[in-house]
């Protein structure tokens, strides 16, 4: 692949990521065939599909249609019928069984509490509390069990993505100067989007081709003649996010690739681009609104050092918990004493640490919000100066840190930069996703039971 046009994807991935699957549903269902959409009472529990060693029931899809359909009528969206929509979530459920056996197999878990605050979470963000919760979705046809179980599996998700991918991604400092150097760069303009995508499948013939063709077009006439744009989304497109409307929040024309930047130009808020093909498939785009952005001067700077132990092949969770741990409680022998914390901490770090800062002690410099993992910031912006923290788990591995110094300093240009990188980086990882979503994909065993 040129280097024009490796580019060219890394930029396109970047936009069509947000919350997990990018374009692998094309061709994991191998059969076509529709599955029937009329909800019955089950007194059989049919095998809908094989996924590894397990079933994929129709009782489970039925489960995750309903959580589906009261989200749905939650947010007083159409709730959506037909074939289309019953293997688009088949599809959802297949990719997600294919990496939930493959976080099984590594030794990733969410625990209980994790999952229970997270449910705590949605819940204070709708005004309610756990017990409302519970009974809005007994209201909504909703099993609680069933409720859990989901929030259980993003979660995993989110975690084996982070090991297998995002702790997995670098961006260079000549790659944020090419970009800030760009005409793009200069003409700036953030969209908040959605987008209906139909794929297309690899090494797709002319006759797929005009098919999945026919289908965006068939799509776009309905936008156009004053449909919703969440229901055209639910009974056509393949995105991941599709049964949520496929919003894309909020994407920059500096990562944008120019065939979609061009499509979008003179276009205002509520205005639809035309179907656009692409190497991966059907392109439609929704303009929800634009954006300008102005840079703050002042931002506040941590220093901080810190000690790493990974968690891979070489040390599991439980034993680079354990001897980060043990790193904590000799460090904690030295409380009071500054000189000689300092002098530990640069030793423990040198001889322990697992990060390339280890070399320094363990010293990261001055770095601001955005530059670390959120786990990671969330501890380096609450902490008092001087103070050791407790072990923190990260998709990195275990880290104990300490902030030396904290300041205000006019840094335009170091903000610019973040925030540029943080883009350039969520672009790498979103195609070191896709490309690794498609490996295991093709890695398991996916049959349709046509019975």
């Amino acid at each position: 692949m040129s280097h024009k046009l490796r580019n060219f994807f890394v930029i396109f991935i970047f936009f069509i990521f947000n919350n997990c699957f990018a374009q692998i549903n094309k061709d994991i269902i191998e059969s076509s065939n529709p599955i029937n959409t009329n909800r019955q009472i089950n007194t059989i529990n049919k095998i809908v599909a094989f996924v590894n060693n397990g079933t994929v029931t129709s009782n489970e899809l039925d489960n995750e249609i309903d959580l589906i359909r009261a989200n749905y009528k939650d947010k007083k969206i159409k709730v959506p019928e037909g074939s289309d929509f019953r293997n688009n979530v088949l599809n959802q459920i297949i990719l997600l069984r294919v990496q939930l056996d493959l976080a099984q197999r590594v030794g990733i878990k969410t625990t209980d509490i994790e999952i229970t605050n997270a449910i705590f979470n949605i819940a204070k963000a709708q005004g309610l509390d756990i017990f409302q919760l519970k009974n809005k979705l007994i209201n909504n046809g909703v099993n609680y069990d069933n409720f859990r179980q989901q929030i259980h599996d993003q979660i995993t998700v989110e975690k084996l993505k982070q090991r297998e991918v995002d702790a997995k991604t670098v961006v260079t400092d000549e790659e944020i100067s090419r970009i800030l150097g760009s005409e793009a760069y200069k003409n700036r303009i953030d969209y908040n989007l959605s987008y209906i995508v139909i794929n297309l499948p690899e090494g797709a013939t002319l006759s797929e081709i005009e098919s999945k063709k026919h289908l965006a077009n068939n799509a776009y006439q309905l936008l156009k003649s004053g449909q919703p744009f969440d229901d055209v989304s639910a009974k056509y497109s393949n995105a991941p996010n599709a049964m949520e409307g496929g919003s894309l929040g909020w994407k920059s024309n500096v990562v944008l690739p120019n065939i979609i930047v061009n499509a979008l130009t003179n276009l205002h808020k509520n205005d639809l681009t035309p179907v656009i093909q692409l190497p991966i498939g059907f392109f439609i785009f929704k303009i929800n609104d634009t954006r300008t952005i102005a840079t703050p001067r002042e931002v506040l700077q941590y220093h901080v050092r810190h000690i790493l132990i990974k968690i891979g092949e070489n040390s599991s969770d439980s034993e680079a918990k354990q001897k980060i741990t043990m790193i904590e409680h000799t460090l904690e022998k030295y409380k009071g004493n500054i000189d000689k914390q300092n002098q530990e901490f640069t030793k423990l770090a040198k001889q322990y640490s697992e990060d390339t800062s280890s070399i320094s002690g363990g010293d990261l410099g001055w770095v601001i919000k955005g530059d670390t993992v959120p786990e990671f910031e969330t501890v380096m912006t609450k902490i008092p100066v001087g103070q050791i923290s407790s072990p923190i788990k990260t998709a990195f591995g275990w880290h104990i840190l300490e902030v030396i110094g904290v300041r205000q300093a006019d840094k335009t240009n170091e903000l610019i930069r973040s925030a540029i990188r943080q883009e350039v980086r969520e672009a790498k990882s979103t195609l070191l996703y896709s490309e690794w979503l498609r490996s295991i994909k093709d890695a398991a065993y996916v049959k349709i039971n046509d019975n």
